[in-house]
């Protein structure tokens, strides 16, 4: 299974998701009948998740469907990864995610920096400035902290 770029799709890969708001992982591949049928699906499916970091995901239920705010899996078909907007970071959205995540830390308050966190990016309608979104989650995906920042100039260098 492969993105629409070409690159072979892994459990792990940071990605661009939910039609370019979401900044996750692949969860899981779900390309055998037992695996989708499992999710109640009928056809290959990729599951998705924004919870970070990535090991954070293994302390939550494996089905833990729901608000991409709270780091839920959110399940998608393999046949709408373009329309989705579904594709890896480039090598320099990487380095501006880290930055975006060092940024986040230096804001959020002290108590909740080991809690794992949630990031999406939106758009601030009156400003037209693209912002990074930091949720701060327990377990239960209650949000601890928020911090909100724009993105750096360039940021951006994927069509999504």
């Amino acid at each position: 299974m492969r993105y629409p770029e070409g690159q072979l799709i892994r459990v792990g890969d940071l990605v661009w998701w939910n039609e370019g708001v979401c900044v996750g992982y692949v969860e899981s591949l779900m390309l055998d009948p037992d695996e989708y049928e499992s999710w109640g699906l009928d056809e290959q499916s990729i599951a998705f998740t924004n919870l970070h970091p990535f090991e954070a995901n293994q302390n939550k239920h494996p089905q833990n469907i729901g608000s991409w705010i709270g780091g839920a899996t959110v399940v998608d078909s393999i046949a709408n990864l373009e329309d989705e907007g579904i594709g890896l970071l480039s090598e320099h959205e990487k380095s501006e995610f880290e930055w975006a995540t060092q940024e986040a830390f230096s804001r959020v308050r002290d108590e909740v920096r080991d809690l794992p966190y949630c990031v999406c990016a939106c758009v601030d309608t009156e400003t037209d400035v693209e912002n990074w979104h930091f949720h701060f989650v327990d377990r239960e995906a209650k949000i601890h902290d928020s911090v909100v920042f724009p993105f750096r100039q360039g940021s951006r260098t994927s069509n999504v």
